[in-house]
């Protein structure tokens, strides 16, 4: 019998049509299965990451062994408190010599001066607190040429190093890993024996998000360390 040729194109497209209907559930399955897997690995990037910043008191400030004796002990740039704690374990003989890092100069003391108010720098009040201590001056020597970070820190150390020495660097609570991180990739191959302390003048709550100090300080070293493992690093015009 004969079949008009529309005829014959509309059974073809009824035939067809199940074949698409099929291809497009298959497809939105597909969507939604993936859709369902990055939620999935959202919401567990957001507790992971969540997590390690609520347990940030305990990783980035870790109980630490008692200070070794040393041929020299570091204070690095920051907080005041480093050279209180350095001057401590002077007078208790753990090494007969301090090496303390010189600073950039602050903008806003530059800016101060202009106007005839001449504040100390970061310089002045370490050797200052060295001295009223009980640290001689002849036992406290400076080196970096306006430090603007631990990285060119832990890079003017390096020429200083001798091979074997033992040496012990004071920091803050919070700063204690990254220091060790960087100075350890400073000093690979010198044979320097390093190690890392912090001041205990310095308070850091382990529930960080209680207290502003410690919070404040949290968030900063996060967001420094983050800024290591993507490779920044920042250097002074010194450098």
């Amino acid at each position: 019998m004969y079949v008009f040729p529309t005829l014959r194109r509309s059974g073809a497209l009824s035939r067809s049509a199940p074949v698409k209907t099929a291809v497009a559930a298959r497809i939105l399955k597909s969507l939604g299965t993936a859709i369902q897997a990055l939620a999935y690995a959202s919401l567990f990037a957001l507790m992971s990451g969540l997590g390690i910043v609520l347990t940030a008191g305990f990783w980035l400030a870790p109980p630490q062994a008692p200070p070794r004796a040393a041929e020299v002990i570091v204070v690095l740039s920051g907080g005041l408190e480093r050279s209180m704690y350095a001057a401590d374990l002077f007078r208790l003989g753990i090494a007969p010599k301090l090496w303390v890092s010189r600073p950039a100069k602050e903008q806003s003391l530059s800016t101060l001066a202009q106007l005839g108010i001449v504040l100390p720098d970061e310089e002045t009040l370490h050797k200052q607190i060295l001295t009223r201590k009980g640290v001689p001056v002849e036992a406290i020597s400076f080196f970096g040429e306006g430090s603007v970070s631990t990285v060119e820190e832990a890079s003017a150390l390096k020429k200083l190093a001798e091979s074997g020495m033992r040496m012990l660097v004071v920091t803050s609570p919070t700063h204690v890993l990254r220091a060790r991180l960087m100075l350890s990739s400073a000093l690979a191959g010198t044979g320097v024996d390093l190690q890392v302390v912090s001041t205990p003048y310095e308070t850091f709550e382990r529930r960080w998000w209680q207290n502003q100090e410690s919070a404040r300080s949290v968030v900063l070293e996060i967001a420094k360390l983050t800024y290591y493992f993507l490779g920044g690093r920042f250097f002074s015009t010194n450098a």
